[in-house]
């Protein structure tokens, strides 16, 4: 998301308003399949792989707790509705979230 954030800030022309963002992602793969498969690397003298590895270790568990709390907040929706977790920004006047996660596909009936 970082990403994308510093390229619109690259991109964008302040002097015009923003109708629509549309963000792609493809060629993705599983996560399973990603661990599956095997990667060449080429070895360099000038690398502390044992560094490499602890900072792989460190993400690694980075990455285990996001999944953690991403499968959380999924039960916790399952469980007590759309409405059970929301931005603090959707409570705000103008905030559509609520009503919005009311309506069918996002629509008024």
């Amino acid at each position: 998301m970082e990403a994308i954030e510093e390229l619109y800030e690259k991109i964008i022309n302040k002097n015009l308003l923003v109708r629509r963002i549309n963000v792609v992602a493809n060629n993705l793969i599983n996560e399973k399949e990603q661990k599956q498969e095997k990667q060449n690397e080429q070895i360099s003298l000038f690398i502390d792989y044992k560094k490499q590895e602890q900072e792989k270790a460190k993400e690694q568990i980075e990455r285990k707790k996001e999944n953690n709390l991403q499968h959380a907040i999924i039960d916790i929706k399952k469980k007590y509705g759309k409405n059970a977790i929301i931005k603090g920004m959707n409570l705000e006047e103008y905030g559509t979230t609520i009503e919005r996660n009311a309506q069918i596909g996002g629509h008024k009936e």
